[in-house]
């Protein structure tokens, strides 16, 4: 509830307190989020490796299970937390989307300038490479959003 004879002072120190609450909640856990981001979207980026429907059905689990893992970051910290805010969190998760769109398209390549090598080792590889992409991706956007946020500047 608001009150409306707040001195300027108050409402500053609301925000501020209010400001450190968004930011203590991002700043605990993470890594359980993290490491299943990771996972789903290597399983997004392997899957792609394969066939109809084989290569639909990864992107289909995949994205359903984003979806789950950010309506639980979201009853988790309250917040409806998007990687598009604030300003370099946001080119921080343009770039993550970029370097998952060169890993499908270089395993593309891959598969097509290769056709005798065996697809469960190319999306294997594929995997592997989307996994540690999203999760070095995953800890840097979280580090620039709390940097964001901080209130010590």
């Amino acid at each position: 509830m608001t009150d409306d004879h707040q001195t300027p002072t108050e409402a500053l120190a609301a925000i501020e307190k209010s400001r450190r609450a968004v930011h203590d909640r991002v700043a605990t856990g993470g890594w359980r989020y993290d490491l299943t981001y990771s996972a789903l979207m290597a399983g997004m980026v392997g899957g792609q490796a394969f066939d109809a429907p084989f290569n639909v059905v990864a992107s289909t689990v995949g994205l359903m299970g984003l979806v789950v893992i950010f309506q639980k970051e979201t009853r988790r910290t309250g917040l409806k937390l998007t990687g598009v805010s604030p300003k370099w969190a946001r080119w921080v998760a343009i770039g993550i989307g970029l370097l998952f769109a060169a890993c499908i398209v270089g395993l593309a390549i891959v598969r097509r300038m290769s056709p005798e090598t065996p697809v469960p080792l190319i999306a294997a590889i594929a995997a592997a490479a989307g996994f540690i992409v999203a999760l070095i991706g995953s800890r840097l956007w979280r580090r620039v959003y709390r940097a964001e946020m901080r209130l010590d500047r």
